[in-house]
């Protein structure tokens, strides 16, 4: 009798262990099981963010990229520009005497941020005056809403300075984009205005006193509609519209420059547009 107890109790405990074996198999298993899920469920998550993600993120657009590349274009798109118009040159001013700051020639601009053919002219002011120095401060804006050939994209020269070792240049933006005063137009600046462009229009450039522009040098009517991204992607094909209109502008606008300059920088003063653009110079 003592000996069937002994056996049944070791059976007992044999199906007690077998049972504890097979629930920590289960609970074993059940674990592997959601550690898998949870193994998949990040990896779809990550799969999701991955396909989402940009995997060539696209150039920034916008003013601040088309001012980017505005300054740094290559002579190789200059070069190939068709040749300026008599009309883009600028004018010889009668009796003008030169100007200069610092001891070096002083371009001077006078427009306003409304002002849409300042808007264009901007762009090939900026283009040009980028080949002899840098720019820092330039602020991206559009020309007024209610005004022609509204919302031209283009910047401001409100909180721009300029540096050069051979040319100077100051700009007056006169009124905001809503028509507003900005700066004010004083002293010899007040007066080369007046006495040269009495009919006030603008934008008005000299160039070291001796000539000028009075309006937009380029085709106003390719910019109609256009984006940031679309005039500067004009401005590299020579065989676009805006392309065909601003570039002739940069180098007509730097052929002036260079005679003020007596011809420096001469890696640019001697480039192919530029002596190109500068038979038509008004001497």
């Amino acid at each position: 009798m003592a000996k069937s107890n002994r056996a049944e109790t070791a059976a007992r405990a044999a199906q007690l262990r077998a049972e504890a074996a097979r629930k920590d198999r289960q609970r074993t298993q059940v674990i592997a099981a959601s550690v898998a899920i949870v193994v998949v469920v990040i990896a779809v998550v990550l799969g999701v963010v991955i396909s989402n993600r940009p995997q060539d993120a696209p150039a920034a657009s916008g003013g601040a990229a088309a001012l980017a590349t505005l300054e740094k274009l290559p002579a190789t798109v200059f070069d190939k520009a068709p040749a300026p118009t008599p009309a883009q040159a600028p004018a010889k001013v009668e009796g003008g005497t030169a100007l200069t700051q610092d001891g070096k020639p002083k371009v001077l601009y006078v427009g306003a941020e409304y002002c849409p053919f300042c808007a264009m002219e901007r762009w090939a002011l900026i283009g040009a005056l980028s080949r002899f120095g840098t720019f820092t401060g330039i602020t991206e804006t559009t020309s007024s809403s209610t005004d022609v050939h509204p919302d031209t994209p283009t910047f401001s020269f409100k909180d721009a300075t300029y540096t050069s070792d051979v040319v100077a240049f100051q700009a007056v933006e006169t009124q905001d984009r809503e028509g507003k005063p900005l700066q004010k137009l004083d002293g010899e600046n007040l007066a080369l205005f007046q006495k040269f462009n009495p009919g006030g229009g603008i934008p008005w450039i000299t160039y070291g006193g001796t000539h000028a522009t009075s309006g937009a040098t380029v085709d106003a009517n390719v910019f109609e509609g256009k984006t940031y991204d679309q005039v500067i992607a004009g401005i590299q094909d020579p065989t676009s519209d805006i392309g065909k209109t601003v570039t002739p502008a940069i180098n007509m606008i730097t052929a002036q420059i260079c005679e003020q300059t007596k011809g420096q920088p001469a890696n640019v003063c001697t480039s192919q547009g530029v002596m190109s653009a500068s038979v038509l110079l008004k001497r």
